[in-house]
């Protein structure tokens, strides 16, 4: 297992018990844990693509996504946080959520588990960014400073806009998979992916919408991506902007 991956492994164990642990909700399999380095290095098998974009520019792009994504769930659910997540008191506990007038219809099967469901995904998000972090090292950038309070008004404003960026999270994945060619960085990408789809499917449903709207997911370039985001965003380190600035 290559140094860079234990150390990742080593910094997540707070959030997930163990290592096992970490790669069974991380979705990192046992390809990526058995060998070779997560980042692009000599020996490493390559999935085919040839562009100039390093690997290293793809998983700051997801790291930056997860930094939102997280800080989104925390401004909303409260937490802890982690390195570049900062902690934020929660602006809905759980009798918010499951009184909510959103789950109206469903059945106490889905309106008791929801908060549940939705610290799940808030506490999936923070392991994804202390992964990254990890297995980027100093070449992590660091966080935009975020604010969701026009997105936090009420707890279906909360969940609507959950859904915009789980969406919008997987549309990420999609249309940024094409530009990876270490094989190990491909592999923790999709795996991440499919659990943001996961997450996505099921805010779906409790907005009524198709869990899987279509056979092919649509992949979006990083300028739409950015675009979305846009609205809450306060401001971002230079690292990021130049970031952008060199993606496709």
């Amino acid at each position: 297992m290559s140094q860079q991956l234990v150390t990742a492994l080593d910094r997540v164990e707070q959030h997930t018990g163990t290592r096992g642990a970490f790669l069974r909700k991380a979705g990192i399999g046992a390809a990526l844990a058995g060998g070779g380095v997560l980042l692009a290095r000599p020996g490493v098998a390559l999935a085919g693509h040839d562009d100039r974009i390093p690997d290293v520019d793809i998983l700051n792009y997801a790291l930056t996504l997860e930094y939102l994504e997280a800080s989104f769930y925390t401004q909303a659910l409260g937490g802890a946080g982690t390195t570049g997540v900062p902690t934020s008191s929660a602006a809905f506990g759980r009798g918010d959520i499951t009184g909510s007038s959103i789950f109206d219809g469903f059945g106490g099967r889905i309106r008791s588990s929801a908060y549940g469901y939705l610290t799940d995904i808030r506490d999936h998000e923070v392991v994804h960014v202390e992964f990254l972090r990890s297995a980027l090292g100093s070449a992590a950038v660091r966080p935009c400073t975020f604010d969701f309070s026009s997105a936090l008004a009420s707890v279906e404003a909360f969940i609507d806009t959950a859904q915009v960026l789980e969406n919008t999270g997987v549309m990420a994945y999609d249309g940024a998979i094409r530009y990876v060619d270490a094989g190990d960085v491909l592999q923790a990408g999709a795996q991440i992916a499919t659990v943001e789809a996961r997450h996505a499917a099921y805010l779906n449903l409790i907005n009524r919408d198709s869990p899987f709207p279509s056979a092919f997911d649509e992949g979006k370039p990083p300028s739409a991506i950015f675009a979305a985001a846009d609205p809450f965003i306060v401001s971002c380190p230079a690292a990021v902007g130049a970031l952008f600035g060199r993606l496709p």
